[in-house]
């Protein structure tokens, strides 16, 4: 019986063998996958942070250097515009040097926060974020946009109004104008086209050389009118000044008259003209702070985050 027993192989193992190799392939397999999908996103972030760093070292920094010549060449322009006249009556020639010094002030610490972003990233980003909002502020002052003018801050609107219905301020103002001879061009050259182009006139030539044109008044010439028949003066006459309704007191066809030193001198349109021949310089400022601080603050924010970038992936 125990020569006549067979040995039976067993093939457990090489079974076991085969399970374990059919196991490991697909292991294998995903193992292998997914080290080419590495290989495959290195590419990717490779050229992610180029161009990160392109951005951080070149074309931010140069873009933000150009937006910064703006205010220089603003700035410059302030300091050699020639001043209306008769507004130094009011200072405004001070205002505006201050003004200017300002615009190159923002310059120089601009380009100071762009030399050294990578030493002290977050300091100067603060710094600029700090000065770009207060020029937001100011410049939404000038442009008359917002609630927050003060009667204090100068060359605003409310400041404006402040300025020439005070009696001392506008009679210094209006001797200045007649002074200046803002009528005379009319008074010797009245033109011979009737109803007269007043929409091309200045607004001081408007406002004080002639009546309002709500009073109805016929002219003889540009600076003579008389007032028809049977028609008395409007108890109250409103005038626009900016987006708000002014009605006056006295009426300016009562205030006109057909004397050379006096016209319309006294008038409310002949204030409102003074002012907005002189107020919109300021305008125009108020808009070019508002534009340029909301441009330089995105490309300051824009350099500093390429900044924190390229060092984090450094």
């Amino acid at each position: 019986m125990a020569d006549n027993a067979q040995v039976v192989p067993v093939e457990e193992p090489a079974a076991t063998a085969t399970t374990t190799a059919t196991t490991t392939e697909p292991e294998e397999a995903k193992s292998s996958d997914k080290m080419e999908s590495q290989d495959d996103n290195k590419p990717r972030v490779g050229t992610l942070v180029a161009l990160v760093n392109i951005l951080a070292a070149g074309v931010l920094p140069i873009f933000t250097f150009v937006l910064s010549l703006t205010l220089l060449g603003y700035a410059v322009w302030l300091l050699y515009m020639r001043s209306y006249d008769c507004e130094d009556i009011l200072g405004l020639p001070r205002v505006q040097t201050l003004a200017s010094v300002g615009l190159l002030a923002v310059f120089v610490v601009s380009n100071a926060a762009l030399f050294l972003r990578r030493k002290f990233p977050m300091p100067a980003l603060v710094v600029m974020v700090v000065i770009l909002l207060l020029m937001l502020f100011i410049g939404l002052a000038y442009a008359g946009v917002n609630e927050m003018q003060s009667r204090r801050f100068p060359a605003t609107r409310m400041w404006f109004k402040l300025k020439i219905m005070d009696d001392v301020n506008w009679n210094n103002i209006k001797s200045c104008i007649y002074d200046k001879g803002a009528c005379n061009d009319l008074i010797y050259e009245s033109p011979n086209e009737k109803p007269y182009n007043r929409r091309n006139m200045p607004p001081i030539k408007n406002g004080c050389c002639m009546p309002p044109e709500t009073c109805n008044m016929d002219a003889i010439n540009a600076t003579f009118w008389y007032r028809r028949k049977d028609e008395g003066p409007p108890s109250s006459m409103t005038l626009m000044y900016g987006d708000e309704m002014m009605v006056g007191r006295i009426s300016d066809c009562q205030l006109w008259r057909n004397d050379w030193s006096i016209l319309c001198y006294d008038c409310r349109s002949c204030k409102f003209g003074f002012v907005r021949s002189v107020r919109r310089k300021w305008w125009q400022l108020g808009i070019f702070l508002i534009v340029i601080s909301i441009l330089l603050l995105i490309s300051h924010l824009l350099i500093f985050m390429a900044t924190f970038w390229e060092r984090f992936k450094g």
